[in-house]
């Protein structure tokens, strides 16, 4: 067992550390077994860490709030243990295949790499690995302490034999395990019963489906005996390892309760990937529902969706994206009609372009005609994908004025389309 054994603890057969501090009664006794000269030293103070995530709980909603989630959209965290058995040295492109699977308004995916992955290849290097994932809207959590918010906001928590997983587990949330190198555990401890129990993610199996099954199904609770053995002593770690360590240093302890600090609200939220294959259900001119995807995943090739087609936004152009766009969407500026017909010149295969023209309000146009939309800026990009679906069956853009109801991600959105 890692760190509990002669190997790390003993200097030619001395128990060199002066305190051996523990989280949980378990781990002594399983110390008593493999090292009994050590039990001395032993204290067992609870697990500061998972104190911190556990004081953060209340935050759950201002954490997802920082991170721009609204309350349809689940936010996914992969987590990474460093080495060859890590869920990154074993499926690298799991970011990128779960962005690619998933719709990107309804989750949201934050990468939470163990700090020595970055130590061995350098931040840059890491995120050249992982810029395909980025594209397709994965965000790299690279604020040292920042997995702890993202683990407290989560939905989902895939990961490997690490210890985020086994955290966010005992905090209620579900695990999904890529990989589980059992090997590298000590088959008496927790992690190892963990690592049994919790549910194994195919990554060439239907990830989508997968991911919706270890949501809905509770397996968190399923394995609480297990997870209950993080601590021996909730909340009161900090505590027990003051009055510790002003007892090794031989100085008086202050006064007072030391305090929990929370883990820090998310710097930025995720970023929104500007490009997008859609599908839109739109039985009738008025309502629609659509789903998007990532346009990332016309790299890959995995399962296009049928019948979808391709939005692209001009902070993201690919080369190739602009050969096979069907619908443009600008930035604010001026003369936005001018930017519509300039852009629908310059690239015949796209059918529409749209851009704010003042707050509130888009232009829509083809070459021949244009709408004017009133409804937030997603409400209005939302609406130029109704009316590509409706204009590849024939119906002339200018005939899609009126009000609009448009479901996408669970939200409700609505427009206003006038001549």
């Amino acid at each position: 067992m890692f760190g509990l054994s002669a190997e790390w603890l003993t200097h030619d057969g001395t128990v060199i550390p002066t305190a051996i501090v523990l989280s949980h009664t378990e781990q002594r006794d399983r110390l008593a077994a493999a090292l009994p000269s050590a039990l001395s030293r032993v204290l067992v103070a609870g697990d500061i860490c998972f104190d911190q995530l556990s004081a953060g709980l209340p935050l759950r909603a201002s954490y997802r709030r920082a991170y721009g989630l609204p309350a349809t959209r689940k936010l996914i965290v992969v987590s990474s243990t460093w080495g060859e058995p890590g869920l990154l040295g074993q499926h690298p492109d799991l970011p990128l295949r779960l962005a690619e699977a998933l719709p990107s308004d309804e989750f949201s995916i934050a990468v939470a790499p163990h700090p020595n992955i970055l130590a061995e290849h350098s931040e840059w290097q890491f995120r050249e690995y992982l810029a395909a994932a980025t594209r397709a809207g994965a965000h790299i959590i690279d604020d040292i302490d920042g997995w702890k918010s993202a683990i407290v906001a989560a939905d989902l928590v895939v990961g490997d034999h690490g210890s985020v997983a086994f955290y966010a587990s005992a905090l209620g949330i579900a695990p999904l395990l890529a990989v589980a190198a059992e090997h590298t555990v000590d088959p008496a401890s927790p992690i190892s019963a963990f690592l049994s129990a919790a549910p194994r993610l195919d990554p060439d199996g239907d990830i989508a489906a997968q991911v919706a099954d270890a949501i809905s199904g509770n397996y968190a609770a399923r394995y609480a005996g297990v997870t209950d053995l993080t601590t021996s002593y909730p909340m009161a770690g900090a505590a027990i390892l003051r009055t510790a360590m002003y007892t090794a240093m031989d100085l008086p302890e202050p006064t007072g309760s030391p305090e929990i600090p929370t883990a820090p609200l998310p710097r930025t939220p995720i970023p929104r990937v500007d490009s997008h294959l859609v599908l839109v259900n739109s039985p009738r001119i008025g309502t629609a529902t659509v789903t998007r995807y990532p346009a990332e995943r016309l790299r890959s090739g995995r399962g296009l969706p049928r019948g979808a087609h391709l939005a692209v936004g001009v902070r993201e152009p690919v080369h190739r994206w602009l050969r096979l766009a069907d619908i443009m969407i600008g930035p604010p500026g001026a003369d936005t009609g001018a930017w519509i017909t300039d852009t629908l010149r310059a690239l015949p295969g796209c059918r529409l372009a749209t851009a704010p023209h003042r707050p509130g309000e888009w232009l829509l146009g083809t070459e021949t005609a244009v709408l004017t939309v009133h409804g937030s800026d997603e409400a209005c990009r939302l609406f130029a994908s109704a009316a590509q679906h409706h204009l590849v069956r024939g119906t002339a853009l200018l005939d899609l004025a009126g009000e609009w109801a448009i479901d996408c991600g669970g939200l409700a959105h609505r427009v206003s389309a006038q001549e």
